[in-house]
């Protein structure tokens, strides 16, 4: 009866391991995000559902662009290439300037 429990025991164990090593689904904000590119106030360029924890290079000539954030998470906007170097947030549902490199909660 010992061999059949640790038997169990392992076949858990193992079950457990990989698990743990599968990769996490990653996750979408749900909505879209919109700026001007070209730094007039027209919101042309947008980001449907924009992906967790990416790094966005917004493209555009007029940097920081004005934008809209209709997603249901919080973009943060950077100074850096790679998003490094917070500048600030635009919660869901606001608008404002932000600069070139951006990233979803």
């Amino acid at each position: 009866m010992k061999s059949k429990t640790l038997a169990v025991a392992v076949a858990v164990a193992v079950a457990v391991s990989v698990l743990a090593l599968l990769p996490a689904t990653a996750e979408a904000a749900t909505g879209g995000f919109y700026w001007s590119p070209d730094g007039g106030g027209t919101m042309s360029a947008a980001l449907e559902n924009p992906q967790s924890g990416h790094c966005y290079t917004l493209q555009g000539a007029r940097p920081p662009f004005y934008a809209n954030n209709v997603t249901n998470s919080t973009m943060h906007y950077y100074r850096s290439a790679g998003c490094s170097d917070e500048v600030g947030t635009l919660p869901p549902n606001m608008s404002g300037n932000v600069t070139r490199y951006v990233k979803f909660d």
